[in-house]
């Protein structure tokens, strides 16, 4: 009875929290648990059992007799090394069984019928156990049992033997995959006795030391997929191995080369392909082509665009190498390849331009070290109008042109897109370019995705139409200066009317202005993460179809009671759907913040983090999580409500005793009571202020000021005033994010001084301080700004704080009369003027 009880509870919840394993839906999930053996005490109606990273040495007798009805078993990471002989005993139901990076050997872990029970079985997956390579030979276990077998993953020894491994036997086998590869010669006696049936066979870390023999692939009589990844091997053998194929679906060549494996610098040795390489490859009717950082810097004529059947070709993906197409005898060869590629659909072409994470914080560089020649398309002054035309293949739907350097005054004024009725997707990221020229197409325009990453999104923000845009979907606009574009009240978004997709990442925007999203009203998915933001954006009110929003790694403390109910409006209209991702942020778990808590934790939104666990900062400084803190909300904020009334009976107290107070004591002591009331109050206030804040001054100054700021300001204000100033160059510790580190040391500053030279508007962060300045200055936080003009020019003095010149108080400091730049700065400081 008991039994049935518990059988009937799991059958209709479908969960099990006693174990310490999770058990949901007839699928267990053991990994991660340190077990050192399978254990025997789950639901024996499991389906899928998941032993993934635990300590797993031995698979014993009739350890997994008891899930019969197991369909997918993964044990992989684990340090199994024996198989004992009834180990799989039971399992005739079994299809999926995975025992990758492991130490069973194939000479000793395997015993002659250890997959014999295994009828059924659909997939295995056996990798990543050779640690070292033998000169021995090595004997695979045999797998003539598993008749239904269709994929096979295994590791490759440098001399395997397969007459006794029965994978003659297994006519269904069609994927055969080396992940572990010790092979250093492809002879064609290496496949004898393969099945037939095989079409697609992988091949990923081999290092091979002598040529490859034709016919090694021979055996494979059916081969329609072949892929080498990270195959330490002359490119000229790798080409020679398709050798007698006449009919392919694809040929994928990732990271061929020798140089991943020799010496200490790991770097592909320079290729330059030749008609002699590619007279096999040539003869095959290939539907795609991947060739992927193979160190291919050159090719030569009727080599790497000739073939006799390009009439084949669905996919050409050429990426990660440093050849040029469109030079000399090249741009001929690839116009008349083009015109004879009647069913190509993705084209992807993209260079090695590299891209520094400071490159992409400070903008584009001028680097052209990798550039395309393009003179012979386009004359070398812009000015003159040139325009181009660019055939396509009618049938292309997807074309990728990225991670390459426009050379300067080649970029043309106009670029006619002819023939691209069914393209879809254009990617043109982190393509560098002076200048960004006029797209037009010749036909209707049907793009949906469109990705400009990388490109300094003010080249062309100023335009009013981009014909680029028109009916786009997708827009991805990552490092792409779009704070600057803002900063100008450039409204870059209006370009894309029909975008439902947009994804503004890594942009250091911390605000966006309010009408940013005015024109987007389809707007679906939005991505600002890895920016820094503090708060939610206001613009989101403009977006009323909003179903995704991305806000991870931001400096988000909250989220505020506004957009809580926005949140969860959006939510109900659309069916229980609304994401929300922000993970990377730092919450704060005060009182004031207390609501955001309760919030996060019962909210219906799908959040990045089903469990609610989100990073949050308590009062004190320590560090927990919005689940815990929820869990132990009464503990946490239990003394916010007490200082509530406690105010309250305070205010009222006071309001009973003023209103009760003889008339004539008030009438005759009148001004001496509020004056008193006032010393009081005021000095409470300056107490309390000063308890707030951990400096006086936050110092802002440009390089040519050092020496007047170092030898007089700072020993003036610091050593005679007996002010704590914050010195970026002092005070701020190497290794923090800058721009956090500026943002608190500003927030924790009572005032801040900035000392406007000529060299001041060149400085890296002086805008975003002017920035947070005006932030802290609006929420109320920061008391004063004080401004120090030192021969500064009206056309040097920063636009950024035109706008607030009315709370600033300005110090012109001449060098003449120094007493009365010192009385100036004195009553700034000291004075109540706000």
């Amino acid at each position: 009875m008991v039994s049935f009880i518990f059988y009937m509870t799991t059958y209709f919840f479908a969960y099990v929290s006693c174990h310490p394993c999770l058990i949901q839906d007839n699928r267990g999930d053991c990994s991660s648990r340190g077990l050192i053996k399978v254990p025997q005490d789950l639901p024996r109606n499991l389906t899928t059992l998941d032993l993934k990273r635990n300590l797993i040495g031995t698979l014993s007798h009739g350890d997994f007799q008891f899930y019969g009805r197991l369909i997918i078993l993964i044990l992989d990471k684990n340090k199994i090394s024996v198989l004992q002989s009834d180990s799989f005993k039971g399992l005739k139901h079994l299809k999926h069984l995975s025992m990758a990076d492991n130490l069973l050997d194939l000479n000793t872990s395997y015993v002659s019928e250890i997959f014999g029970p295994l009828k059924s079985l659909d997939r295995l997956y056996i990798s990543r156990n050779m640690q070292v390579g033998t000169d021995l030979p090595v004997y695979y276990p045999f797998f003539g049992y598993c008749r239904k077998l269709t994929i096979l993953e295994m590791d490759l020894a440098r001399k395997p033997v397969w007459n006794k491994c029965g994978l003659s036997k297994l006519k269904q086998l069609r994927t055969l995959s080396f992940n572990f590869c010790f092979l250093d010669k492809m002879t064609n006696r290496t496949f004898a006795f393969m099945p037939p049936s095989i079409e697609n066979v992988y091949f990923a870390g081999c290092k091979v030391r002598e040529l490859a023999e034709l016919n090694f692939l021979k055996p494979f009589h059916s081969l329609k997929i072949l892929r080498l990844f990270h195959v330490c091997i002359d490119i000229e053998s790798a080409l020679k191995i398709v050798y007698p194929f006449i009919k392919m679906e694809e040929l994928n060549f990732t990271e061929v080369n020798p140089g991943y494996c020799d010496g200490l610098i790991r770097a592909p040795y320079a290729v330059i392909i030749t008609p002699e390489m590619t007279k096999y490859l040539r003869k095959v009717c290939l539907r795609k082509l991947i060739l992927i950082r193979n160190g291919i810097v050159d090719f030569k004529p009727n080599s790497l665009l000739s073939y006799n059947h390009p009439e084949c070709f669905v996919t050409i993906i050429f990426s990660g190498d440093r050849f040029s197409m469109t030079n000399g005898f090249k741009t001929l060869e690839l116009t008349k390849f083009i015109l004879q590629l009647s069913s190509l659909i993705t084209f992807n072409y993209s260079g090695i331009l590299s891209i520094s994470t400071d490159e992409m914080n400070s903008g584009l560089t001028d680097d052209t070290e990798n550039a395309e020649n393009l003179n012979h398309l386009v004359a070398n002054d812009r000015k003159s109008g040139v325009q181009i035309t660019f055939p396509f293949p009618q049938s292309l739907q997807v074309l990728v042109l990225s991670k390459f350097a426009g050379v300067q005054g080649t970029t043309p004024h106009t670029i006619y897109l002819s023939n691209i009725s069914y393209l879809r997707v254009l990617d043109l990221s982190y393509f560098k370019m002076k200048y960004f020229p006029n797209i037009v197409f010749n036909g209707t325009n049907y793009l949906e995705y469109v990705d400009l990453s990388g490109i300094d999104s003010t080249l062309y923000s100023g335009r009013k139409n981009i014909p680029l845009f028109k009916e786009s979907k997708t827009l991805i606009l990552k490092h792409s200066r779009l704070d600057l574009t803002l900063s100008r009240s450039k409204k870059i978004f209006s370009l894309v009317p029909t975008v439902k997709r947009l994804d503004i990442s890594y942009n250091h925007l911390w605000f966006l202005p309010i009408d940013a999203f005015n024109s987007n009203k389809h707007l679906r998915n939005l991505d600002m993460g890895f920016n820094l933001f503090s708060e939610v954006p206001i613009a989101l009110h403009t977006l009323p179809n909003l179903e995704v929003l991305i806000l991870k790694h931001n400096n988000l403390q909250t989220i505020n009671k506004t957009f809580q109910q926005f949140f969860d409006v959006r939510n109900e209209r659309i069916g229980a759907s609304f994401q929300l991702k922000l993970s990377g942020n730092v919450f704060r778990c005060s009182c004031e913040n207390s609501d955001f808590v309760l919030w996060i934790s019962k909210t219906r939104i799908k959040l990045d983090k089903p469990a609610r666990n989100y990073t949050c900062q308590l009062e004190n400084g320590t560090y927990t999580n919005t689940k815990t803190a929820a869990e132990n909300f009464h503990e946490l904020y239990g003394h916010c409500a007490n200082e509530m009334w406690l105010r309250v009976g305070i205010c009222l107290l006071v309001i009973f005793i003023t209103f009760t107070t003889p008339i004539a004591v008030i009438v005759n002591f009148r001004w001496r009571i509020a004056y008193w009331v006032y010393r009081v109050f005021k000095r409470v206030v300056e107490n309390d202020l000063r308890s707030k804040f951990k400096y006086d001054i936050y110092l802002s100054y440009s390089d040519d000021c050092f020496d007047w700021v170092k030898e007089m300001l700072i020993p003036k204000i610091e050593n005679t005033w007996n002010m704590k100033m914050c010195i970026e160059d002092r005070d701020i510790l190497a290794g923090i994010i800058r721009s956090d580190a500026i943002s608190q040391s500003i927030h924790e500053s009572k005032n801040i001084v900035f000392v406007i030279s000529k060299s001041f508007t060149e400085k890296t962060w002086g805008k975003f301080e002017i920035q947070r300045a005006k932030y802290e200055k609006y929420t109320g936080h920061l008391q004063r700004i004080i401004v120090i003009t030192r021969n500064v020019q009206v056309e040097n003095f920063p636009i950024e704080l035109d706008c607030i010149l009315d709370d600033v108080f300005l110090v012109n400091w001449s060098d003449q009369e120094i007493e009365n730049g010192w009385d100036k700065l004195r009553m700034a400081l000291f004075s109540d003027y706000s």
